[in-house]
């Protein structure tokens, strides 16, 4: 087990970019840290490890309040008044994603021999409200396509928009790739998803046309596909705030201008023109059909009150 490995009295090298002190692995922070190395070892991405440090951090510092020294200490109890207390200034998404974050330590600390259960398990996750997510209008995408205009800075927008739409890539994804990874004789996208799972999206033809007009714009060597305008590859963080800023000139109201919202929009467009969901599941890099019925479900909703024009009972009974 990593923990047995990691007190022990071997001579192995420890990364050079980061000191470890083994001698103390069992109170709350070393816990912590014997976790969130697991977590790099498994490679899982920057974002997820750096919400783990943050949300457990949070954590274990509440139960260092509450006098907890190690994680044998804890109780189901300290856990649901944590809860409790991220409820007074946090929407119910935020703590369930605390809870889902607080879960993984301790099935982590049990997969390591250090609990027998986890104080979670009488714990349900926190309800969450399960809104709609509307999808953008094909007016819409026409305004946000319109304001981009031809400058280069235009291009690489409109580009991006069209990628995004035509791909459902998330975010992160679409900040990842490399020049090197589209293909345009294939017509497709090598994308590095989530748990450093490689997949393959394909583009089409007037999105290739706009990321080759985009391109012929540019004279740099970044290997990144979408260029900032100090010449940089665009960061995550920076395709929301251009795709926010495309939203607010396009005056569009009604729908969160985002990439989400454009995955949201290539997941349902894509059942509507037909495809089905294993095929939706798979381009969206979903490892279960879970995410995907959600993206069905908000489908059938939307579908459910434009047929009830046609059997609304009031409207029938011609009352």
């Amino acid at each position: 087990m990593l923990l047995d490995h990691l007190t022990s009295s071997g001579s192995h090298e420890q990364p050079k970019a980061e000191t470890y002190h083994l001698t103390d692995f069992k109170n709350l922070s070393g816990r912590l840290k014997a976790f969130i190395l697991t977590c790099k070892v498994a490679r899982l991405s920057p974002h997820t490890i750096k919400y783990y440090t943050y949300a457990l951090t949070s954590f274990l510092t509440y139960c260092s309040t509450l006098g907890i020294n190690a994680v044998e200490e804890i109780e189901a109890n300290h856990v649901r008044l944590y809860l409790v207390k991220l409820q007074e200034r946090n929407n119910p998404t935020s703590v369930l994603d605390y809870y889902k974050a607080v879960k993984r330590f301790f099935n982590w600390l049990i997969e390591e021999g250090v609990l027998s259960k986890s104080p979670l398990a009488t714990i349900k996750p926190p309800r969450t409200e399960q809104k709609v997510i509307r999808p953008f209008t094909k007016q819409q995408i026409e305004d946000l396509l319109t304001t981009c205009g031809d400058s280069p800075t235009g291009l690489r927008n409109r580009a991006m928009i069209l990628t995004m739409l035509d791909t459902g890539l998330r975010v992160s994804e679409m900040a990842a790739i490399q020049l090197k990874d589209v293909d345009f004789d294939k017509e497709t996208i090598i994308v590095m998803g989530k748990g450093a799972k490689q997949r393959i999206v394909r583009i089409g033809h007037k999105t290739q046309e706009s990321i080759l007009r985009y391109l012929l714009t540019r004279q740099d060597e970044c290997p990144a596909l979408w260029l900032s305008t100090t010449g940089t590859g665009l960061s995550t963080e920076g395709i929301k705030v251009v795709v926010r800023e495309i939203g607010k000139r396009a005056g569009l109201t009604g729908v969160r201008c985002s990439p989400h919202t454009f995955r949201h929009t290539f997941a349902t467009q894509s059942l509507i023109n037909g495809a089905g969901e294993f095929e939706v599941q798979s381009l969206l890099g979903h490892s279960t059909l879970t995410m995907t019925k959600r993206y069905t479900a908000s489908l059938r909703s939307e579908y459910a009150v434009q047929e009830h024009k046609k059997f609304s009972p009031v409207d029938n009974m011609r009352l």
